[in-house]
């Protein structure tokens, strides 16, 4: 059954049963009224009970003959039987003889009753009095109706009430029927929808907005939003496939083509044995750096990072020290002002060392690169080329490598991480370019406990010296006059 016709059926139902309880109240009500106007059609009959033995003897008189009093005589709908005089239990009657309640009703000892008699199969109502005032002493006068008189009454009105109650309900059905189509429709669309996106698996079908705030209409946007994200997301997916399908490709080519030579030429006795073998191992490491950078891509956009309130000064500090073990050579000044933060530590160390091996990459030999820590704020600088105004929009894209880096180790993965941790921990990635160099910033949320005072002892800490850097190169971060800026916040979804 659909959902319109559960619908209507069960305001159908709730109206049928409303409607049933008040036709029942009322059916009842009725039939309680006309046994109450029967009773009172047998009280007036009895109080007429004079003119009635009036009546009999004169009509007795003009035909000359003895009147008989005990006959019963039929005023309307109701009998009426007369026992003038003294009554004794016994007597015959005709709805049976009397018992000691009329006799004692006659002598006034009881007042008037109501029963009801069964007499040869047929139920009577039936009213005992004592003969009204101004007769002779004693004396008895009974009433009767049968019972079911009214039955015929009784039985048009139930069947009127029931036909009013199906009618009721029919109705209530059929505009239930009319109303939860116009309602449900945008529902059914959403049906529709679903079942063809499960059909065709087109990601790119969506409903028509319905104009309405009610919860129908939010769930319409709310499919429609859902439907986009997974379309962004298979299709991030697929594009996330062939590019690492590509970058994957080239590593393992080199390494299969240093191999084929070793077993092609004099093996490991050739002179060029270990160059190949160099090679071969820097293939092999470019590629598991590779798969590295993959699931760490993976890892910060799919789960939820664990945040812990850390020093970012400290953190940074760790960072740089790591790039310098792996890269002696590189000369990094670094300006590091307490602060404390709350993200995730392992993420937050990930994306500082890619922008300071990204910074490395780009800085020229003489320079060196400035990382600045202040205010919930990492700025790593360089002194490269800049970044061109095409590349600019698209460097925290996956996979994405300007012309001048095609030529450099790497993947196009470093900034495209920083991004995704950024988004992670609530953070801005924004970058500012020129053709003196580019700083890249991570902003942080500053912590509440920032603005009651300083987080540690000591109000500066550098995590290298002067003395690493060759003499003349300048030590202080670049202007922040740029040419152009970019920014991730993090609602938006990089690489995508």
């Amino acid at each position: 059954m659909t959902l319109r016709n559960r619908v209507s059926v069960a305001a159908a139902v709730g109206v049928l049963i409303v409607v049933a309880a008040v036709s029942s109240v009322l059916y009842f009500s009725y039939a309680a009224s006309l046994r109450s106007r029967v009773d009172a059609t047998l009280v007036d009959a009895a109080q007429q009970a004079v003119s009635i033995e009036a009546n009999i003897k004169q009509s007795a008189g003009v035909t000359q003959s003895t009147p008989d009093i005990n006959q019963p005589v039929t005023v309307g709908s109701v009998e009426v039987q007369l026992f003038p005089g003294q009554v004794a239990v016994g007597q015959s009657s005709s709805l049976g003889p009397l018992g000691s309640d009329d006799v004692a009703v006659a002598e006034g000892a009881q007042p008037a009753y109501f029963a009801n008699v069964s007499d040869g199969g047929q139920q009577f109502r039936v009213y005992t009095a004592a003969f009204p005032s101004g007769s002779q002493s004693g004396g008895l006068v009974r009433t009767s109706r049968a019972a079911n008189a009214d039955d015929g009454a009784l039985r048009n009105a139930a069947l009127l009430l029931a036909a009013l109650t199906v009618a009721a309900a029919g109705i209530t059905y059929g505009a239930a029927r009319l109303t939860a189509g116009r309602i449900l429709r945008p529902i059914a669309e959403l049906t529709a929808a679903a079942e063809h996106v499960t059909q065709t698996r087109d990601l790119t079908a969506r409903l028509r907005p319905t104009g309405t705030t009610d919860e129908v209409g939010r769930l319409g946007l709310a499919f429609d939003t859902m439907l986009a994200a997974l379309h962004e997301s298979v299709t991030a997916q697929r594009q996330l496939v062939a590019d690492a399908s590509h970058e994957l490709r080239t590593p393992l080519t080199s390494l299969t083509t240093n191999l084929d030579l070793l077993e092609d030429g004099a093996g490991l006795a050739d002179p060029q044995a270990p160059a190949l073998v160099r090679a071969a191992r820097e293939q092999a490491g470019e590629l598991d750096q590779l798969i590295t950078d993959l699931l760490d891509l993976a890892r910060y956009h799919e789960s939820a990072p664990h945040r812990e309130t850390v020093r970012l000064d400290l953190l940074t500090s760790e960072a740089v020290h790591r790039v310098r073990q792996r890269i002696p050579h590189a000369a990094i000044v670094a300006d590091l002002q307490p602060c404390l933060v709350h993200v995730d530590p392992a993420g937050v160390d990930h994306a500082i060392r890619n922008l300071i091996d990204n910074a490395i990459k780009w800085n020229p030999p003489d320079g060196a690169v400035h990382v600045v820590v202040a205010d919930a704020h990492v700025s790593v600088t360089d002194h490269g080329p800049g970044i061109s105004g095409e590349d600019l929009p698209r460097i925290f894209e996956r996979f994405y490598r300007a012309p001048a880096a095609r030529a450099m180790p790497g993947a196009g993965l470093g900034l495209a991480i920083v991004a995704r941790v950024a988004q992670a921990n609530d953070a801005t990635a924004e970058v500012r370019t020129g053709p003196d160099g580019s700083t890249f910033t991570l902003a942080f949320p500053p912590h509440p406990r920032a603005a009651e005072g300083s987080p540690g002892e000591g109000v500066t800490r550098r995590a290298g010296a002067v003395s690493d850097v060759p003499e003349g190169l300048p030590h202080q971060a670049r202007s922040s006059t740029c040419e152009c800026s970019l920014r991730v916040a993090p609602a938006r979804s990089a690489g995508t």
